[in-house]
């Protein structure tokens, strides 16, 4: 959103209003007071009742809360990334024996994945 060009005075630090003997310069001064208060006010509720800025500033808060999510997760997946490659490779960068057990069930279980596949639409057909 837009920020006014006068600084925001916080609730009451109006001055007092002149007094009955106040000469024509606090009296003009009081005025032009009133007419920058008047004007923040207008500005604020106008502010408030612009719709459709409101919903672009939601949709740019959630984008760039999107984006820092985006970011954190993938940084969270280089990290685990970097996990498992150390945990299933050897100091000579072969895999260990766990995990090259865990990768022939793998292409195993695809294997029978994709030969099931084909079986059953051949079946189907």
């Amino acid at each position: 959103m837009s920020t006014p060009d006068r600084p925001e005075r916080p609730t009451g630090a109006r001055p007092a209003p002149p007094g009955p003997d106040a000469g024509a310069e606090e009296l003009v001064a009081d005025i032009e007071a009133t007419r920058a208060e008047l004007g923040d006010t207008v500005d604020a509720l106008t502010q408030k009742l612009d719709v459709k800025a409101q919903a672009r500033d939601s949709v740019e808060d959630a984008r760039q809360r999107a984006a820092a999510q985006a970011r954190l997760a993938q940084a969270r997946g280089i990290e685990v990334y970097a996990q498992v490659k150390d945990a299933a490779l050897d100091d000579h960068g072969n895999l260990t024996p766990q995990a090259r057990a865990i990768a022939i069930k793998v292409a195993g279980g695809f294997v029978a994945l994709v030969v099931t596949r084909a079986i059953w639409r051949k079946v189907r057909r």
